[in-house]
């Protein structure tokens, strides 16, 4: 049987609303950021990071993925209600970062719009790592970003850069690059 891109966005969303409901703390009529910690949670589920780190600062291997954020916090307490949670065997852990030398250590890394100044610097200190970098910016993944969220018809969506995920060394599930609205 062959799906439509419609089909399987609504699939992936519902993917997330389960999540939403499965005891995280978010609401089903969530805030923009409530949904986007959501997602953020699943793409690291449909992402496989390498055994280790060329350079050893990432410790990819481990028990716990440490999820960066760096810029204006928008989520509030979204995030916070699911540090030390597990997706698998990993925990989560969350990091606020105020400068570019702090980015060390993560596995995830939130790029907010409020960094659009500095968005190409900061994907410069994270290139070739094994970092799923996450933005706004309207020009991220043309910048190097792996994934972009964009609101359309008031609906948060996002593209990916396959190419810069392969270049950091990550894995991207089938699953997720089918939901996807745009992959570059």
């Amino acid at each position: 049987m062959i799906y439509s891109k419609s089909h399987k966005f609504l699939t992936f969303t519902g993917l997330i609303f389960f999540f939403l409901f499965s005891g995280t703390g978010f609401c089903a009529e969530g805030t923009e950021y409530q949904i986007k910690g959501a997602m953020m949670l699943n793409f690291i589920k449909f992402v496989q990071w390498p055994e280790k780190s060329p350079d050893q600062s990432i410790d990819t291997g481990g028990s716990t993925i440490t999820i960066g954020i760096i810029g204006k916090d928008n989520f509030g307490n979204t995030l916070d209600q699911i540090e030390g949670r597990k997706i698998g065997n990993k925990q989560i852990s969350i990091r606020r970062i105020k400068a570019v030398n702090q980015l060390s250590g993560c596995q995830v890394l939130f790029i907010s719009e409020s960094e659009s100044h500095r968005c190409y610097e900061i994907l410069r200190k994270v290139s070739g790592m094994p970092v799923l970098t996450i933005g706004e910016d309207e020009g991220f993944i043309q910048l190097g970003g792996i994934i972009r969220f964009y609101n359309k018809e008031n609906h948060i969506r996002f593209e990916i850069n396959q190419s810069a995920a392969q270049t950091s060394d990550l894995k991207l599930s089938v699953k997720l690059l089918e939901v996807a609205t745009a992959i570059h």
